[in-house]
């Protein structure tokens, strides 16, 4: 699906007023009544997969997500193994539709040929805004704008401000079960440590697009499965890169405010990672 439809219902719902009373009009720093108890919802979680989720936290609410990511790579001339954690994000409700997020990571990555190389990812600092809720086939909407800041270790950072954004969409297609998708791009890989490799010819500033399309189906009362398939292509390297991967995954409620969470996933092209998996979860305080 083309972000660029989406962008325009966007700035068309805001410019005639009809969506920013939807929630600028609730928002606190305008003064406005909240109109949700985000408590009365099951909590939803952005780090456990690419395709994050279209929900805000809400209004006055803090939510502390984290979890630890395994890759896997054998080519030709190496064998690489990394490892990510503590992938800590700290989200809070500005408003009903609006959040501010905070992300800091760690990577260790272990070649067997080369020197190892661990350090600090650069600081993230993002944004949601929940545009408007799902109606026929218009899907539930919502913007995501991230930024860099260059905290990072030598090894992974860009050593300069990196930005980007992706708009998410999802349809409630049948009780529980929901189609979700992200279109967006980030300035050089937005620091990720995916992107920040000397073979890749990361000193030239480059474009990363992604785009990313999952199914989540319910299992139990208390746990939902997905199926996620997503996809990354750059714009501006020496040798340009595309990178793409499956993966399935499990959310477990411990209660309404507690989640965990289990994935893997494989990549299915050459420049991919082989093969990742992760464990996590999220805690609503």
């Amino acid at each position: 699906m083309s972000v660029v439809p989406l962008i325009v219902m966007a700035l068309t719902a805001v410019t005639s007023g009809q969506e920013s009373e939807h929630w600028l009009s609730r928002c606190c720093i305008f003064g406005g009544e909240s109109e949700r108890d985000p408590y009365e919802e099951p909590i939803e979680t952005d780090r456990h997969d690419f395709t994050k989720s279209a929900k805000t936290v809400g209004r006055g609410v803090a939510q502390l997500e984290g979890g630890y990511l395994y890759f896997y790579k054998d080519t030709d001339e190496d064998i690489e193994q990394t490892h990510v954690a503590p992938e800590l994000v700290l989200r809070y409700g500005i408003c009903d539709d609006v959040e501010f997020q905070l992300r800091w990571n760690y990577a260790w990555r272990f070649p067997e040929e080369e020197e190892s190389a661990e350090g600090a990812e650069d600081l993230r600092v993002a944004t949601k805004v929940a545009l408007w809720e799902q109606e026929g086939w218009l899907p539930e909407t919502t913007l995501f704008a991230r930024m860099t800041a260059p905290t990072g270790a030598s090894v992974w950072t860009t050593e300069q401000v990196e930005a980007g954004g992706q708009v998410i969409y999802a349809w409630e297609i049948a009780e529980d079960w929901e189609l979700a998708g992200t279109t967006g791009a980030f300035s050089n890989g937005a620091g990720d440590v995916g992107f920040q490799d000397a073979e890749l010819g990361v000193d030239d500033n480059f474009v990363l697009w992604a785009q990313s399309l999952a199914l989540g189906v319910p299992v139990s009362e208390n746990s939902e499965a997905y199926l996620e398939w997503f996809g990354f292509w750059s714009y501006g390297l020496n040798d340009e890169v595309t990178q793409q991967y499956v993966n399935i995954g499990v959310d477990v409620l411990i209660t309404d405010n507690f989640v965990i969470d289990f994935r893997v996933g494989s990549g299915l092209t050459e420049d991919s990672e082989d093969f990742f998996a992760g464990v996590g979860g999220g805690l609503r305080l």
